[in-house]
């Protein structure tokens, strides 16, 4: 190839592919323009930079815990990752990642290649979104949930799996119309949204006035305390019910089970033991938390 050709090759490549190379230690050693002008970086600004500079809070650790381990064993790691730029806007690339090599065949280095998917990652997310109260939808939950067990427990994290149902919330579209009804349902999303906001908190709308919440926390009774916390919040919200006595606003029931990382769950059976204490917790006054015990424990289908 020419050289004339060869440069405008290499300048064509660096204008239009998302690229970068790191060290063994994963500091940026160079850059490409388009990488930059995704980014919203200059390559002077990445230089010497991790890309944890980059990173978006809400991707698990154990994603990159494994792209690390396959790329220290001279494996090539393929992902998509939520990435942050420098105004803080997000974006989404698909990424690989392959070392590079010296001459005695010792790993010096990463190139990582990627392409934009944020328009794609957009429209997946409409599809994946409750249009009413913007919590996420049932079908996310199906596709997430399965994921979320496994990263927490190997992170060594409990994880809770919190079903919440509004108190009366038949009597309440008796009473007050359902486009009250709908008014509300946003406010509960809302609540739950301000309550649950460490990285990897997620809220969905299963149906009706029927919501989830998974989370995260060091122990199980942490993960109840926040439950509580919630509840309390809606409370502090003071929407007027007169059908839910004796408060006569709009309170919560919720239903916890919380995930030891130590034990491996049959994902289908989670939803049933949650969905029982939320029974109790309507049957036992409504506008309280109730829990799947340890003591339940033989009675819970495990791996």
């Amino acid at each position: 190839m020419p050289v004339k050709a060869f440069m405008e090759y290499i300048e064509m490549m660096d204008k239009y592919v998302l690229s970068s190379t790191t060290d063994l230690e994963g500091k940026i050693t160079s850059a490409s323009q388009a990488f930059c002008t995704l980014t919203g970086y200059s390559e002077i600004e990445l230089i010497g930079k991790k890309h944890s500079i980059l990173r978006d809070e809400q991707t698990p650790d154990s994603v990159y815990q494994s792209m690390w381990s396959a790329i220290r064993c001279g494996e090539t790691w393929q992902g998509e990752l939520r990435n942050k730029r420098r105004d803080g806007s997000h974006f989404w690339v698909h990424v690989h990642i392959k070392p590079n090599y010296d001459t005695l065949g010792n790993i010096v280095g990463y190139t990582a290649v990627r392409q934009d998917i944020t328009d794609h990652k957009r429209v997946q997310e409409l599809m994946l979104i409750d249009e009413l109260t913007q919590a996420y939808n049932r079908r996310y939950f199906n596709q997430v949930l399965h994921p979320k067990i496994e990263s927490a427990r190997l992170a060594k994290r409990w994880l809770g799996f919190l079903m919440i149902d509004a108190d009366n919330f038949k009597k309440y579209n008796d009473t007050y119309g359902h486009q009250m009804g709908d008014e509300v349902l946003v406010a509960i999303s809302r609540c739950l949204k301000a309550q649950f906001v460490q990285p990897g908190d997620t809220v969905f709308r299963l149906g009706g006035e029927e919501f989830c919440v998974l989370y995260n926390a060091d122990s199980p009774e942490t993960l109840m305390q926040q439950a509580q916390l919630a509840r309390e919040a809606m409370v502090a919200q003071n929407i007027a019910h007169s059908g839910n006595p004796p408060l006569n606003i709009v309170t919560l029931s919720m239903g916890l089970m919380a995930l030891d990382p130590g034990q491996h769950y049959v994902d289908e059976e989670i939803y049933k033991y949650a969905d029982e204490a939320l029974y109790k917790a309507k049957q036992s006054g409504r506008n309280r938390v109730e829990q799947v015990h340890l003591s339940d424990e033989e009675s819970i289908e495990l791996f």
